[in-house]
């Protein structure tokens, strides 16, 4: 039957939530993010959140908004499609973050249909801090026609390349510092039940690495020349598997450099596809 549409533009008000650097440094290692923006409290200005921080003040009201009554969302057959969040002040502990979310869009594909929420986030003073768009794939309700395949274009020679290897315990870490303990990425024998291999990286975890390579390799580890990043999950990735992104130049728009990106398991399997930054210049 799929989900209900007549709510499509549905708004939704999580929480206030107020940042400390307990939290921002915690989500920061859990990812083996050490750049001292994060960490080092003697820094002139003190530390901020890290950029992917995000996640975790908008992500407070995600839960609400999939498990609503209204939606008709099948929560079972639920997966984390894609992910955008575009930045524009830093955060701070001791700041305060609110959040409005709504309902997007929902969109029908060959097997199923996604879910598109947005949020836009403001500190105490009223400034945006992030926007973000989510779309969460459902299987089942869509209207079962494949579209035309679109040939990939030819990206040429990466202008850089970065690799980490998952740690064993590195779903169990994101997990404390993020809040999302769905047991997919935590209980081996849940995860076999449904049907995978083993517990698998948060995809949100796996963006995070991202942002950890566009921040390394094309900002001089300056986190507020991040300013947008664009993922869409593809597969999972297990604990020991190595990721390996390969960027690519994107042009220029204005002040703000783009680059295109995939991630890849050391299996040769693509990970994230279709990434996207803007730094800046």
């Amino acid at each position: 039957m799929g989900m209900n549409k007549e709510i499509i533009g549905k708004t939704y008000n999580p929480p206030k939530i107020a940042i400390t650097s307990e939290a921002t440094k915690k989500y920061a290692l859990s990812y083996d993010d050490n750049n001292s923006w994060f960490l080092d409290d003697s820094r002139p200005g003190g530390i901020i959140a890290p950029p992917m921080f995000a996640v975790v003040y908008f992500g407070v009201g995600i839960a609400t908004m999939i498990m609503d009554q209204e939606l008709k969302m099948n929560y079972a057959t639920m997966v984390h499609g894609d992910q955008r969040i575009r930045w524009f002040e830093p955060v701070r502990p001791g700041d305060e973050i609110t959040t409005v979310g709504s309902l997007h869009d929902i969109v029908d594909k060959s097997s199923g249909q996604i879910a598109y929420f947005g949020y836009t986030c403001v500190n105490q003073k009223g400034a945006r801090v992030a926007d973000a768009l989510c779309g969460f794939f459902v299987r089942g309700g869509g209207h079962g026609k494949k579209g035309p395949k679109t040939p990939e274009a030819a990206m040429g020679a990466p202008i850089f390349t970065w690799s980490k290897k998952v740690a064993e315990d590195q779903m169990i870490r994101y997990a404390d510092a993020s809040g999302d303990h769905n047991p997919i990425h935590l209980n081996p024998e849940f995860a076999k039940k449904v049907g995978l291999p083993d517990v698998i990286m948060h995809g949100l975890c796996n963006m995070a690495y991202s942002s950890k390579a566009m921040m390394e390799k094309a900002c001089g580890n300056d986190p507020l020349k991040l300013r947008m990043l664009s993922v869409q999950f593809s597969r999972p990735v297990l604990r020991g598997q190595t990721v390996n992104l390969s960027a690519f130049d994107g042009g220029k728009v204005d002040d703000r450099k783009i680059i295109l990106f995939e991630s890849k398991t050391d299996d040769g399997n693509v990970c994230i596809r279709d990434g996207m930054a803007e730094v800046l210049a």
